[in-house]
């Protein structure tokens, strides 16, 4: 009953259960559900797109049928006859554990392939046990899921217990169906050519892509930028560039003294929206974001706006604080000890905050950073109680609040706050799965493709800003509020590769650039700001706006009341490897720590990306970006380690 010859036989055909299971529900949502992986629509029927695919799947059968005999084989050896009681227990718990982990990484992979267009990576595993405990992750699993789960457990008692006559017979069958499944799909995976290529996170089985996805995660943890000084050769004349003014500022004009009331603000931060749809009207179609449009002509635009980092978290930490996020995957603002000043630190005690969002915000959001710098009204998903968006499908669901219930909510209390106020609002109907609000805020038709969603979204959030404007007249507010108004990161939707949809899998402009706006009329007149800007320049600009005096090195940016920033680049982090920077000349050059590999564009001629340069051409901007990225986390840490020792003094004192 657990010789080595059967376990595993058995163990192999309860894992292929798994991985068929899993084929035939990704290949049914890709024919079935409005919102598809990396909108990708497969070009030839169901059951051939099954059999192309179905190859990567039987190629587990060598991995899953050595993994137990390899198993067996060791716990013989260790515990010998003496112990076989024992040996058995402990062998079947831990092939109990395996079944359950392929389970977990074939439903997880394909609810994360439909929810949020990656699959199952070592990244989106470390971040959910950080974030969620083990009991919001079991809110995950769903009663239908139940079935999917028990099936391979009943296959594999059942097969277990098979009389050994009939074991021979099973043995048999399953050894030629696997060998006919094997021929079946080699030609038609060898002959059906899937136009446009499939990503990986579809074509591969999901235990083989987490496998490599973790290789490549050992090599970007262990990557440290500094080790590959020289190797653009010893005589690059490396220019060191430390990030803080080095001359006086070169004034646009006298920057506005302090009024003797202190100013309102309203910061709006639009989440995944990027800049090239919001003023899109390409063949004739009506424009996303007309209000914003004309409202950009009586503020300041910043054209050339860029995150820090193509996720939500980084962004939105730089936005709060001026200062860039850690140059690696980890977060620092997630961090329960992150005591970097925010713009609310640096406003004081005196003014009534509050934040607004209709979004789960333990995926995303900075909240110790945040709460630890004072701000402790925060209105979100988990405690507001107004209607909830969701769009359902056969593998999970996608939620959030409402967006015009939540944005009725922030006006509210906006209106009711005690001024000097700090209002700040997150918006979510621009993320996936972009929910559809009806015929009033439909630009274009649901033709199924997520970019047509994504407009009438945009549609949308034009309408929350027009009605923003309309209440601050409207009550008197506008005369003594600041209004600013950016995206925390761009969007994309399948531009220079396949799988790049949404923001965080590469680097390039369409997840990189933002909108980004400035307006009250008494301190900001109608100007389009040319040179590149950064989340990092936000707090800076705030604060000189303000009139609050601060020390400009406690910032990564600058001020914007300047003709011309003194920074050489602006740097970005991607999450998916990818370290950036760019230069006032518009250089933008980019380093994989995966690939290890540089190149670099220039934006003057190509703006599009579509040609690649040689690094060779730019070896100082090259050098400084490592550098930069070698000596970021340990500086911002050392700030963040002498805030703490401040405070431990103050408190002995």
């Amino acid at each position: 009953m657990f010789s080595p010859k059967r376990v595993p036989l058995i163990f192999s055909l309860s894992v292929l259960t798994i991985a068929f299971a899993y084929r035939l529900q990704l290949t049914s949502g890709l024919f079935k559900n409005p919102i598809k992986p990396f909108d990708y629509h497969p070009s030839i029927n169901p059951f051939q797109f099954t059999l192309s695919l179905l190859f990567y799947d039987i190629l587990l059968v060598p991995f899953v049928f050595f993994l137990p005999w390899g198993v067996s084989f060791l716990w013989r050896r260790f515990f010998r006859e003496k112990g076989r009681r024992m040996a058995i227990s402990s062998g079947l718990l831990l092939i109990h554990a395996l079944l359950l982990s392929f389970l977990l990484i074939h439903g997880a992979h394909l609810q994360l392939l439909f929810d949020a267009q990656t699959g199952l990576t070592a990244w989106t595993i470390k971040e959910a046990f950080l974030n969620l405990s083990f009991v919001e992750l079991l809110t995950f699993i769903q009663p239908k899921d139940l079935p999917f789960l028990m099936i391979p457990f009943f296959i594999l008692w059942a097969l277990l217990f098979l009389p050994s006559p009939v074991w021979k017979w099973v043995g048999r069958i399953s050894l030629g169906g696997v060998l006919l499944c094997f021929a079946v799909s080699l030609p038609t995976f060898l002959f059906t050519f899937q136009k446009p290529l499939l990503p990986l996170e579809i074509r591969y089985n999901p235990v083989f892509f987490l496998i490599s996805d973790f290789f490549q995660e050992k090599i970007q943890t262990s990557f440290r930028p500094g080790r590959t000084e020289g190797k653009l050769g010893e005589n690059s004349n490396l220019v060191i560039h430390e990030h803080r003014p080095v001359k006086s500022l070169e004034p646009l004009n006298l920057i506005p003294s302090r009024k003797k009331d202190p100013w309102n603000i309203i910061l709006i931060i639009m989440e995944s929206v990027g800049t090239r749809y919001v003023f899109d009207h390409q063949d004739g179609k009506s424009m996303p974001m007309p209000f914003l449009y004309h409202l950009t002509k009586e503020g300041w635009y910043l054209k050339r706006h860029f995150t820090t980092s193509n996720i939500s978290t980084k962004a939105i930490f730089s936005i709060l604080s001026g200062r860039y996020d850690f140059f690696r995957q980890e977060n620092f603002g997630t961090r329960s000890d992150a005591l970097i000043p925010s713009l609310q630190k640096f406003l004081g005690k005196g003014y009534d905050s509050f934040l607004v969002t209709p979004s789960p915000i333990p995926w995303y959001f900075p909240e110790p950073f945040v709460r630890n710098n004072g701000l402790k009204e925060i209105h979100h998903f988990g405690n507001l109680q107004f209607k909830i968006r969701e769009e359902r499908h056969a593998l999970g669901r996608y939620l959030g609040r409402d967006e015009l219930q939540t944005f009725d909510f922030f006006i509210q209390r906006v209106k009711r706050a005690k001024e000097p106020f700090l209002g700040i609002y997150i918006s979510f109907v621009a993320h996936l799965p972009y929910f559809d609000y009806g015929e009033e805020f439909r630009i274009r038709g649901l033709d199924g493709k997520m970019i047509s969603r994504y407009y009438n979204n945009l549609y949308l959030l034009d309408h929350l800003l027009r009605k923003m404007l309309e209440v601050l007249k409207e009550t008197g507010l506008w005369e003594r509020t600041i209004l600013v108004v950016l995206g925390d990161h761009g969007q994309a939707f399948g531009q220079h590769q396949p799988d790049n949809f949404m923001h965080h899998r590469y680097s390039y402009n369409e997840n990189l650039e933002t909108p980004a706006f400035f307006y009250q009329p008494t301190l900001f007149q109608p100007r389009e700001v040319e040179f590149p800007t950064s989340h990092v320049d936000l707090v800076p600009t705030l604060l000189d706006a303000l009139g609050i005096p601060y020390d400009p090195s406690l910032f990564d940016g600058e001020s914007l009341f300047q003709n011309r920033p003194n920074r050489k680049y602006l740097f970005f982090y991607g999450h998916e490897g990818t370290l950036s920077s760019l230069s006032q000349a518009l250089i933008k050059v980019q380093y994989s720590v995966k690939k290890n590999r540089c190149w670099a564009f220039d934006l003057n001629i190509d703006l599009e990306e579509k040609i690649p340069l040689n690094c060779q051409s730019f070896k100082i901007q090259h050098e400084e970006l490592l550098r930069f990225a070698h000596e970021h986390d340990e500086k911002l840490l050392n700030y963040n380690e002498s805030i703490k020792e401040e405070i431990r003094l103050t408190r002995f004192e």
